[in-house]
């Protein structure tokens, strides 16, 4: 996540998470738990080379990557991180964001957020 927003350049500010876990599904069915984070910036770069940028480094991290792109500007997917499920950038001018979701790990994500709650 941090290298994603250095590499992009510009002030970043988080928008979601990840100080609360979400409800996933381990491999066995069981229940589990991974974090999202979530952060913007007013990046007014360009969309077409910040989305190739980012994809290129992706690749570069071993991540399998799929560029979308849109009238607004290119969407970023990697996935196959050994900390991630998945990572996505949106390189829209003026309303850029990076994504990252954690992978799944056994946990009940009500019980973590009580006990980060008694901390």
């Amino acid at each position: 996540m941090d290298d994603a927003t250095r590499l992009l350049g510009g002030h970043w500010k988080a928008r979601a998470g990840p100080d609360h876990p979400e409800d996933c599904v381990l491999s066995d069915g069981e229940q589990g738990a991974q974090w999202r984070y979530l952060s913007g910036s007013t990046l007014a770069g360009d969309p077409s080379e910040d989305g190739a940028r980012i994809a290129e480094h992706w690749r570069g991290q071993g991540l399998r990557v799929i560029v979308r792109d849109s009238d607004d500007g290119p969407a970023v997917l990697g996935r196959g991180g050994e900390q991630i499920a998945s990572i996505s950038a949106y390189a829209y001018p003026g309303n850029s964001t990076v994504q990252a979701v954690s992978l799944c790990f056994p946990g009940d994500a009500d019980r973590i957020a009580e006990q980060q709650a008694d901390e």
